[in-house]
């Protein structure tokens, strides 16, 4: 059961009920609603959150704004005014009265619209379309939480026909992830202010993240309670994607200046360390090597930062995503060879794959993701490898190991600049991956299991398919 706002309010807004057959709204001082009754929502299109002057008929705005700024408390003001519903049925001279609510100077008025014409009621008829096609879902509760109406966008949450939700208690529609805690949340919103209104990130079956924002409010007599619920997923996965850009571009810059200074100090240490190897003796000749190998790391780290950040000049070409990614298994099987890795390599489109891009760059894009999935594979594992069709415009390249897996935390941060699983890593090469594959149109997935491997996928588009096969070369199985 949901609960309905304080007696001494009620009392405050009993006039809105003398005359059942009156359009009721509440505004706010800058003419935004606040409350709507169902007539009012019916025949004029008003919602809360509408702008009033989205109903006035052209010309009057001037004279609306001089109205509103008489009704003061105390006073009930009275005018008329011509009234368009967004369907573009016409009220002329229509009776409006406004009086303040004393609780929060808010300005209730009272549109007397008398008894429904024929124009009245197709315009609520044509209103009632509109709601039922609204790209918001829209939901009707009555006072004992049941399910009274809903709009069709509600397929969109529970891919089930609106009819059938008809009569259902409200907890059976709130269970998008929602907590007990957060419903008596809800209803103490409801209690307190007449409205309640939150964000909630809702995960799929399927594993997928869904946001949506909320808005519960009350209908003037507490006898409905309205929901409003919008999708925005893209908007804030599109908000993500500008905060990875700008890591990625904030590491560039920073990049840039660290080498440079790092080059120099770098240069001397390295020539220093060789006057040591000649004078060097016992115990000496290995502190040296430690310090070698040291150097040799920090190189290879900062190669890796630039290689992330840095632009490159060299203009896209097209190539064949087949012998690109057959090269680079060529060039990693020694690397299979001694940690006892078998790779097998197959292309199942059976020809070429033609792509536009920096061929360079994808090579060293396959080199990081080869290099990840033989470190994170044991002894007599296998590395699979494959080109595979995904519809008439993209092909799929795909890496999967027998390795230990990721936890679904650790899937989540992957492509974020620094984070590594491994004690040595730079957690770089998966950030220059994705960047690559973005910067073709692309874009990676990644399916792991714990204990039992992980499935990385890059999606590309394909240039323009070549009417020659790429040589029967099949499925090539390369071992240790």
């Amino acid at each position: 059961m949901w609960d309905v706002p304080t007696k001494s309010i009620m009392e405050t807004l009993d006039f809105l009920f003398d005359e059942a057959d009156d359009a009721i709204v509440m505004v706010n001082r800058n003419n935004e609603c606040l409350r709507s009754n169902p007539r009012a929502v019916k025949t004029l299109g008003i919602f809360p959150g509408s702008m009033m002057d989205k109903v006035l008929q052209n010309g009057q705005e001037a004279g609306w704004t001089t109205f509103i700024s008489q009704v003061n408390p105390g006073r009930k003001v009275t005018s008329r005014f011509g009234l368009e519903n967004p369907s573009g049925a016409a009220f002329q001279d229509i009776e409006v009265i406004g009086t303040v609510f004393r609780h929060s100077n808010d300005v209730i008025l009272r549109f007397k619209l008398g008894e429904q014409s024929g124009v009245d009621r197709e315009g609520a008829q044509a209103y009632h379309s509109i709601f039922r096609h609204e790209v918001n879902c829209y939901l009707v509760f009555g006072k004992d939480g049941t399910v009274r109406d809903v709009n069709d966008r509600i397929r969109h949450f529970y891919e089930m026909d609106p009819d059938h939700l008809i009569g259902r208690p409200h907890t059976e529609l709130l269970k998008i992830g929602l907590s007990d805690k957060d419903i008596e949340l809800v209803k103490q919103g409801l209690k307190k202010n007449g409205q309640a209104e939150f964000k909630h990130c809702f995960v799929t079956a399927q594993g997928e993240e869904r946001f949506y924002h909320i808005f519960i409010y009350y209908e003037q007599n507490g006898e409905f309670i309205f929901a409003s619920v919008r999708d925005d997923t893209e908007k804030v996965l599109l908000k993500r994607q500008m905060e990875h850009n700008g890591s990625l571009s904030a590491i560039g810059q920073l990049a840039a200046s660290i080498a440079h200074e790092l080059k120099n100090a770098m240069t001397s240490v390295r020539g220093f360390t060789e006057l040591l190897k000649l004078s060097a003796e016992g115990d000496s000749v290995r502190y040296v090597q430690v310090i070698d190998s040291e150097m040799d790391r920090m190189e290879s780290l900062m190669a890796e930062f630039l290689t992330l950040s840095k632009p490159t000049d060299q203009e896209d070409e097209v190539f064949d995503l087949h012998k690109c990614l057959g090269d680079v298994v060529t060039v990693m099987e020694p690397q299979a060879t001694m940690r006892k890795v078998a790779i097998f390599m197959d292309n199942q489109i059976g020809e070429a794959a033609p792509v536009k891009g920096k061929k360079h760059r994808m090579k060293q894009a396959f080199i990081n993701l080869i290099k990840n999935a033989l470190e994170a594979s044991g002894e007599g594992t296998t590395l699979f490898v494959s080109l595979e069709h995904y519809d008439d415009d993209h092909v799929v390249v795909a890496f999967s190991d027998e390795g230990s897996g990721m936890t679904d935390l650790q899937i989540k941060q992957v492509f974020l600049p620094f984070f590594t699983t491994k004690q040595e890593g730079t957690g770089l090469g998966l950030p220059f991956v994705l960047e690559t594959a973005e910067s073709m149109g692309g874009h990676l997935f990644v399916k792991s299991e714990l204990g039992k491997g992980t499935r990385i996928e890059m999606l590309l588009p394909v240039h323009e398919r070549s009417q020659a096969q790429a040589g029967a070369e099949g499925a090539a199985v390369l071992t240790p």
